[in-house]
């Protein structure tokens, strides 16, 4: 791996997983699902940018430094018990966790397109990677309920919470597609 920008998201990751098996801040259970989600952010970034690499593209360091903040940010309103402490921490959280989605599949799509000369226009690649991202993340919200009901993590708080997380992770995707949008294309 040659590459600087993937090496120190790993390292950042890696600190963070160390962080979170060393800490004790909440059930043993909650805690493995929460460092999973570290995990699997780390292999979905390496095992995309490895197929994009063999196509000639590559995952922009927005969109790294967007997965590597919204994993720390969730991890960070754990350990320092900031859901706890402020209303909007949940909403930073999914809002950050929408952006990080959408932009990771927005940039498979725009470098898909670019690499492989496909038919795809730079608006469906965009519209691609939001839709395709914000159904990853109401796929999470299915998983905390299953978890919930499966291992009584107790991640779900209250008959809004769902919705209330599926609308904040839809406002960071719209916030990407309007970052794309302005700095790419029109």
């Amino acid at each position: 791996m040659k590459q600087p920008r993937l090496i120190v998201f790993v390292l950042l990751q890696l600190v963070l997983l160390a962080i979170e098996l060393a800490t004790d801040y909440d059930t043993t259970r909650r805690q493995l699902a929460l460092g999973l989600t570290n995990v699997v952010a780390v292999l979905g970034v390496l095992v995309f940018e490895r197929w994009l690499r063999r196509r000639g593209g590559r995952l922009s360091i927005t969109t790294l430094l967007m997965v590597a903040g919204a994993v720390w940010i969730d991890a960070l309103g754990n350990f320092q018990h900031l859901y706890a402490g402020f209303w909007w921490w949940d909403r930073l959280t999914h809002v950050t966790g929408g952006m990080a989605v959408s932009a990771f599949f927005t940039d498979l799509f725009l470098a898909r397109r670019t690499v492989s000369q496909t038919t795809l226009s730079w608006r469906h690649a965009v519209g691609d990677g939001f839709l395709l991202g914000q159904f990853v993340s109401a796929m999470y919200e299915v998983s905390e309920w299953l978890g919930d009901w499966w291992f009584k993590t107790e991640r779900v708080r209250g008959l809004f919470d769902a919705p209330r997380d599926l609308f904040f992770n839809l406002v960071g995707g719209l916030l990407v597609v309007i970052f794309f949008w302005r700095s790419k294309g029109r």
